[in-house]
Parts: C-alpha cells; structure tokens; sequence
C-alpha cells in the first residue's frame, strides 16, 4: 500500500508545486492532473522538463479520458483520437495509468450520452468502448481505472463490473471511489468482494449525503472534511484491505471551504488521518 497526492486536495497549486507538496508531506506518488499539465505545456515548457521532478516522485495516474460511451460516429473517433493523446502523453511521462470517466459528464450539456438506456444496454456499448480504449493503451504500456460518476447512467457498482468483465481487457480496472460508490448505493460487503486484481487505485473521501442518494453534477456532497460526513470510514477502508489490494490509494476533497487552507497542511493531514484508518 502507499498512497498518491491526488490534485483535488492542492487544487489551485499548480503542477509544480503539486509536485513539491507530494516531495515535502512525504507522498510516495503523484496522480497528475490534466487541466494543470495543459497549463504548464502551454506556457511552452516540454514533458521532458518534467522528467527531473518525477524522478523521485513517480506519477502513478493522469487524470482524465471523459464521456467514454461515446456512440456516434464523430464522437466514437473524437474518444479514441483523445484516448491515443493521453495515452502517448501517459507513456512520455511513464505514468502507468489513465482515468476514465462516465458520461454525460456534465448532463446540462449537449452530449447526453447512453441516458435512458436499459443496463444491458449501458453494459454492452460501454464495453465495445473500453474494448478499443484498451487496445490503444496496451500499444503504449497504460492501464485504465474507470470511475463510475454518480449522477450517470452507468453508476451501480455491480453495472460496472459486469461492464469490464464484459469488455475482456486485462488492463482496465477500477477506481474505488468513496463518494462515487457510496452516493451510488454501494456498500462495504460488495466492495470486500471485489477480485483485487481488478481495483487499480482507491479514492478516499467523504460524503455529506445519505446513502444512495446520488449526488448530483455540482457535487457539493463532497464539500466536507473528510471524516466529518457519513460514510463509515474505517468500515469501508477496511472492505478494501480484505480484497488483498495493496497499490495506490489517494484521498480527495472537493471542497471550497477547505481550498483555502494551506495545501501542505491539508495534504499532510489527510494522509495522516488515511494511514491511521489502515492501522
């Protein structure tokens, strides 16, 4: 086990010194954020200026491949040309893993997604996705976690994991993501099912909403300290430990509120609290 400064606890720091905080609060790892990547490469730096920084301070995830279960044409193509770009950028920078996202990921948007479709059908066409997505990552060395959003069609824990099964790819997996699975109805017993092999990365946060209740685009369920909210914390980390996962876990706060506390505080905190839970 060891745990990744994920980008939602030191949000507005920029790359650079999100690699700084990582080094300084002793994280064993970074998961990159991909707005703050195109920010630092628009300015005109170069991936390989990067190289120097990561040397000490591996980037184990990249952050994100949106929207997956796109089926129309155009899109289909838009999906897998993004996908071909985060993976090369992922290989350039020898981080091991993408994200990958539900969809609609905003659900005001134009892209509506699989809405209204019947799980089988969610399954099935999410599959075929991440059958290709799979392939372009197994050309460039990249394994894919996929994070099932709440507020989507495809958001039921046992959904997603029929899901991969069905895509037969042994380099997509699953991020086990606390609020995610909690707002979806997921519980601890499910989870301390879960083949170890298939969970790629956990995500460690907090919810203020009840259980099930699925939180919504703005996800402001999540703007808590965590261990302040209602998942049962312990309960739930300890369903992940008795799958025998021992990777990457990362804890997030998306919360405003405690943004503008001092990043190097707020992420030795929360891995501190993150390591007592795992005692």
């Amino acid at each position: 086990m060891y745990i990744a400064l994920q980008s939602l606890v030191t949000m507005y720091g920029n790359l650079l010194t999100d690699i700084r905080i990582a080094k300084e609060t002793g994280h064993a790892g970074i998961e990159i954020n991909g707005p703050k990547l195109k920010r630092y490469l628009a300015q005109g730096y170069s991936l390989e200026s990067l190289a120097p920084l990561l040397k000490d301070l591996p980037a184990v995830g990249m952050c994100y491949l949106q929207d997956i279960e796109r089926q129309m044409p155009a899109e289909y193509q838009s999906l897998l040309k993004e996908c071909e770009a985060i993976c090369v950028t992922a290989e350039k920078l020898h981080c091991p893993m993408v994200q990958l996202l539900t969809g609609p990921l905003d659900p005001a948007g134009k892209y509506q997604g699989l809405t209204g479709k019947s799980s089988s059908e969610l399954r099935k066409l999410t599959a075929k996705n991440l059958q290709a997505i799979g392939k372009i990552g197994k050309e460039h060395n990249v394994r894919f976690f996929l994070e099932a959003l709440t507020w989507t069609p495809l958001h039921k824990l046992e959904d997603v994991l029929a899901t991969i099964d069905a895509a037969e790819q042994d380099n997509v997996g699953i991020v086990v993501d606390f609020w995610h699975l909690w707002d979806s109805g997921a519980t601890a017993e499910q989870i301390a099912k879960i083949d170890k092999d298939l969970i790629y990365c956990v995500h460690f946060c907090d919810s203020l909403e009840p259980w099930g209740q699925r939180g919504t685009y703005e996800q402001r369920g999540r703007d808590v300290w965590t261990g302040g909210g209602r998942i049962p914390l312990k309960e739930w980390v300890d369903a992940v430990r008795a799958t025998g996962f021992d990777g990457c876990w990362s804890c997030e706060l998306l919360s405003p509120k405690y943004w503008e506390l001092d990043p190097w505080k707020t992420a030795k905190d929360l891995k501190t609290f993150l390591e007592y839970l795992q005692v």
